[in-house]
């Protein structure tokens, strides 16, 4: 024997005699449609973060080198060779990583990020995702077309599908990711089995209903809680606004949302600001993910770069809580336990408060004069400019494009120019409202070019996207607008109050707040959801201080509704008080060509035009609205699904055989009706008494079920058949009768309709 051939395994019984044979099995075609969800996944990170072409081409290479392998090298040495792979590639990530970060990892920091991995840990939350998927994407893939190539289907499509539910446990994996995974391993497995075409058309039909249930279990049954796949065709609710806006580090962008008005805290502060809980880094083009990990507060936080005011804010939890609403920059926090922080500067508390419970934060509130932020240079720190100006590789051109067209239209130069260009035009041009339907695609996109209104939500991430193609780096907060005033520095929040706008970075100062979201209309909706829950007399809608004759007197023309933030006296919106100036609004109101007048060359009927209109199938015609593709293909899989199996089981014809009878049908020639009347017959008495023996005649099996108890009717129906089958004659009114004791028969028999025919 030569050494050449001492090298080689024995092949597995069936197993193709060459390569071209291995790779032309039906079986790759379930081994393509895995490995192709998984890749999906991967890819659709990178989209978000970046280096997808290299991705691609590392991942291309590495499939590639394992079918080049699978005839060189043995199993055993191809697994250490994927070993050594992802070794090498962790290797790599972790020496990518700056080095202050890398200096905060320890073995329990490090145990502690593969479980939450494991548990809805987000590849998008680690820090350089990109280089993470560019070190393990390639090792699954070399193993996949390494065992292709050795005609191992089967263990292909199981590494395959064992990467793809990695990534349904972080989230990553959506549900048509997982039901494509399913659909690829049931027809590796399945194809792999049935090797030959006898088999194959032997239990094709069994084999087709199997993938389907296993379609259908896999998008109907959430089996990881923390993964992003949720089942199809059930229909959760409507989310509230202030449910979605507290995802913790994941939030996606939905379709209609509600307010809630129970109160969440009362709030004392000497200044009037959105009161700030979190923030956002990585937009992924239909939501926000916040990247990085939280650390315990030791001490004092660092404040603003710039001039800053040192306020005092008291938080009295009215429900459990873990956010700390307060001011934007918190330093540091008193009271409530062990507090947390992130990297974006958000403060939590580790344990919820209780309601009654309090805690203290200190704020270092900007101070800076409008001119400043104006004239401050566009020189950023290298780490900011990176994670802030993020967008998925796949955002539409045209947003940038409408953006230089707003700004220039404007004359806004600087950056806070732009911020206030684009915060006046997204405000002037777009209506307010908390009924739409979410967009597919790109939600900045399809917002400036498809639509005519959202939420906040919208505005915001609007916003950022477009601030970010211009390169300033945006971030999309969250938190609550003041809420109603009830004291002089005192103010109680609800859920309602929930709210979401941005911030942009100015050197030297630090981050400012915009909110392109008007104020008017959307304070109104408050006011009326607030008068709606206390007519309702619904619970935990007011404290003692804010039932509406505790409420400090109105101004002139404003209702008790009206004294809230929801629709705040002096016509501010949130911006004027959430920006850094302090005093006066900013944007707008500090430049004079962006007071909401249009001076450039966009009018606003393009701009409708450009965008289509929100009338156009808004309401869903009247038929209502249709379902999406992804919700009616489920059905339609259901359906299909039942059908297959009542007919692999014999259960329609059992219904038919119970049911059949009872049913009108029609007259025929009355030797065929007579027959069939019979046949019936029999059916009904083989349920209720016992079948007809081969070999007994007609006459002698009607005789004996008499015995058993059978109605007299059957004597009638037999001798009709006997007339039709024997004699070759009977009449239509013979004929008619036998058919109408069969079905009086039948209808007898059935559970609810039997009662009333008796």
């Amino acid at each position: 024997m030569s050494r050449g051939s001492s090298l080689r395994e024995p092949r597995s019984p069936g197993e193709p005699t060459d390569g071209d044979g291995r790779l032309a099995d039906p079986a790759v075609v379930g081994v393509a449609v895995v490995t192709a969800a998984y890749l999906a996944v991967f890819f659709q990170i990178t989209n978000v973060v970046g280096g997808t072409g290299r991705t691609a081409g590392v991942v291309a290479l590495a499939g590639l080198g394992g079918v080049a392998l699978a005839r060189a090298v043995g199993e055993r040495t191809a697994l250490w060779l994927a070993g050594l792979l992802l070794a090498a590639g962790l290797a790599a990530y972790v020496l990518a990583i700056p080095e202050s970060r890398r200096a905060l990892f320890t073995a329990r920091s490090v145990t502690l990020d593969l479980l939450a991995l494991s548990t809805g840990l987000s590849v998008l939350r680690l820090a350089l995702a990109d280089v993470w998927v560019l070190a393990v994407a390639p090792v699954p893939t070399f193993l996949v077309g390494y065992f292709a190539g050795r005609g191992r289907h089967v263990a292909a499509a199981s590494v395959a599908g064992g990467t793809l539910g990695f990534l349904v446990l972080t989230g990553d994996a959506e549900t048509g990711a997982a039901v494509a995974g399913v659909v690829g391993l049931a027809l590796a497995v399945g194809l792999a089995t049935l090797s030959t075409p006898s088999r194959r058309r032997g239990h094709a039909g069994t084999f087709a209903v199997v993938v389907a249930a296993m379609v259908v279990a896999s998008a109907t049954v959430t089996v990881i809680p923390a993964g992003a796949a949720a089942p199809l065709g059930l229909d959760r609710g409507t989310t509230t606004l202030e449910s979605s806006l507290s995802g913790d580090d994941e939030l996606d962008v939905v379709g209609s949302t509600r307010l809630s008005p129970e109160v969440r805290y009362t709030i004392e502060s000497p200044v009037e600001r959105n009161w700030h809980t979190g923030a956002y880094d990585t937009y992924t083009g239909d939501g926000w993910v916040r990247s990085g990990e939280r650390s315990a507060v030791n001490g004092s936080l660092s404040g603003p770069p710039g001039a800053s005011d040192l306020v005092e804010t008291r938080i009295t939890s009215e429900a459990e809580s873990t956010a700390l609403p307060a001011p934007w920059k918190p330093v540091s926090a008193l009271g409530g336990g062990a507090v947390e922080v992130d990297e974006r500067g958000s403060l939590r508390l580790a344990e919820p408060l209780e309601p009654g419970d309090g805690a203290v934060v200190r704020s270092r509130v900007l101070d800076a004069d409008p001119a400043a932020l104006r004239n401050a240079s566009d020189d950023y720190p290298t780490a900011i400019e990176e994670r802030y100006t993020q967008l998925p590789e796949s955002t539409p051109e045209r947003v940038g494009d409408r953006t230089e067209e707003i700004v220039a239209a404007a004359g806004a130069e600087s950056p806070y120019e732009q911020a206030a260009a684009v915060e006046a035009y997204l405000r002037s041009e777009y209506e307010y409202t908390l009924t739409v339907e979410e967009p597919e695609g790109d939600v900045a996109d399809a917002f400036l070019f498809e639509m005519d209104a959202g939420y906040c939500v919208y505005f915001a991430t609007t916003m950022a996207a477009m601030l970010r193609s211009q390169g300033i780096p945006t971030r999309f907060e969250t938190g609550y607008t003041p809420g109603q005033r009830v004291g002089d520095d005192e103010y109680v929040v609800r859920g309602q109050n929930a709210h979401a706008w941005v911030s942009i970075y100015v050197p030297d100062h630090g981050w400012v707040a915009f909110d392109p979201t008007p104020s008017g209309p959307r304070d109104e909706t408050r006011a009326t959801r607030l008068a709606e829950a206390r007519a309702d007399g619904a619970e935990n809608v007011d404290t003692d201080a804010s039932v509406p004759d505790r409420t400090p007197d109105p101004e002139p023309n404003q209702t008790d509704a009206e004294t809230t933030d929801d629709a705040p006296s002096g016509g501010t919106n949130d911006s004027t008080v959430g920006n850094a100036s302090g005093g006066g609004a900013v944007g707008p109101t500090d430049i004079a060509r962006l007071d909401g007048t249009r001076t450039g060359t966009i009018p606003a009927a393009a701009t409708r035009s450009a965008r289509g209109s929100e009338a156009d199938g808004s309401d869903g015609g009247p038929l209502g609205s249709l379902p999406d593709p992804e919700t009616a293909l489920y059905w339609l899989l259901v359906a299909g699904l039942g059908v297959a199996g009542v007919r692999r089981t014999g259960l329609a014809g059992r219904v038919h055989r119970r049911i059949g009878p009872a049913l009108p049908r029609r007259r025929r020639d009355p030797r065929a009706d007579a027959e069939r009347a019979f046949g019936d017959l029999e059916r009904l008495l083989a349920g209720r008494y016992r079948e007809r023996r081969p070999g007994e005649t007609p006459r002698s099996y009607v005789d004996a079920v008499r015995t058993l108890g059978a109605d007299e009717r059957v004597e009638t129906v037999a001798a009709a058949y006997e007339r039709a089958a024997y004699a070759g004659s009977v009449t239509r009114a013979e004929a008619d009768e036998a058919r109408r004791a069969v079905r009086r028969l039948a209808l007898e028999r059935l559970p609810l309709v039997g009662r009333f025919v008796r």
